[in-house]
C-alpha cells in the first residue's frame, strides 16, 4: 500500500503509486514546483538599483 506524498491518501491507481501522488495532489504539486519557480526568478528593486549603481561605476 503506497500514500500519497502530499495528504498520505491510499493510492488507488499503478499510474499514481509511480508519481507518488494521487492525480490532485500532483496537480497542486507541479503547481507548487512552478510557482517557487517563478519566485526564483524574480528580480527585486534591490538587485535593479544595485545593478544601476555598479553599472554607473564601471563606466
Amino acid at each position: 500500500m503506497k500514500l500519497c506524498g502530499r495528504c498520505n491518501r491510499q493510492l488507488k491507481t499503478s499510474k499514481s503509486m509511480e508519481l507518488g501522488f494521487g492525480p490532485v495532489c500532483y496537480k497542486k504539486h507541479q503547481q507548487e514546483l512552478a510557482d517557487d519557480e517563478f519566485e526564483r526568478n524574480q528580480v527585486t528593486m534591490d538587485e535593479v538599483i544595485q545593478d544601476e549603481r555598479t553599472n554607473r561605476k564601471t563606466a
